[in-house]
């Protein structure tokens, strides 16, 4: 349905008609709708039925051809984190093989997961970037030699995570997840904390946000007396 029946795909159909269809074709307004807002997805799928119609062979090769971007960057990521030896080789041999993507390869609809994947990953490489620039300059900071262009390389990349986070929800919606991810990274891996410590800093600014909302309702109590004793 996502591709034999849905009229976003035909050549006639204006292309923005993806921006307020769901994955499926139907409007999202419409009571029946799925609520799937994929529009990447759909657009991959209206670019291989300009190419070559209902024939599965392209649709097919286009998965093939995300899986292995998607296995290159799991590869890339593996090496931030297990270094350049024979793990980090063997992590993208066995994210490449495993049977669980079955479905997601070889299911054409399942590009979904497959696209969501690819950006993802490219955000979270952006941010772990991010994090590497960060560091670089809290020590150049030290050292009293930080420079403007580390400052705008720095967050050019952080901005490029946020680009690709955006990105891979609308591939999918689960993509969303990949901000949780890259705190987790920042957290445990960047900033090496343990468990306990960062639960007591996410504690701290809880409350220090507490605080700040308790002093703006105050001000505003304030105001809001010398206005009516006015």
């Amino acid at each position: 349905r996502a591709i034999k029946t849905n009229q976003d795909l035909l050549p006639e159909t204006p292309w923005t008609n993806i921006l307020y269809d769901d994955f499926w074709g139907t409007l999202l307004t419409h009571s029946g709708s799925h609520k799937s807002f994929r529009p990447l997805c759909t657009l991959s799928f209206r670019l291989n039925y300009t190419l070559h119609g209902l024939n599965p062979w392209g649709y097919h090769l286009l998965n093939i051809m995300l899986h292995g971007l998607v296995t290159a960057l799991v590869t890339a990521l593996s090496h931030s984190l297990l270094g350049r030896g024979l793990w980090s080789l063997l992590a993208g041999l066995l994210f490449a093989s495993h049977p669980v993507h079955t479905e997601a390869v070889a299911g054409v609809v399942g590009r979904a997961d497959v696209g969501a994947a690819l950006f993802f990953l490219l955000s979270l490489l952006c941010y772990v970037r991010h994090c590497g620039l960060r560091g670089d300059k809290w020590k150049a900071f030290q050292r009293r030699t930080c420079g403007g262009s580390s400052t705008t390389r720095c967050w050019g990349w952080m901005l490029g995570s946020l680009w690709c986070a955006a990105a891979s929800m609308l591939w999918k919606e689960q993509g969303v997840t990949v901000l949780a991810v890259s705190a987790v990274y920042d957290l445990f891996v960047f900033q090496k904390l343990r468990f306990r410590q960062a639960l007591l800093l996410l504690l701290g600014k809880v409350n220090e946000l507490s605080l700040l909302c308790l002093w703006g309702n105050c001000v505003f109590m304030k105001m809001r007396s010398d206005q009516e004793s006015h």
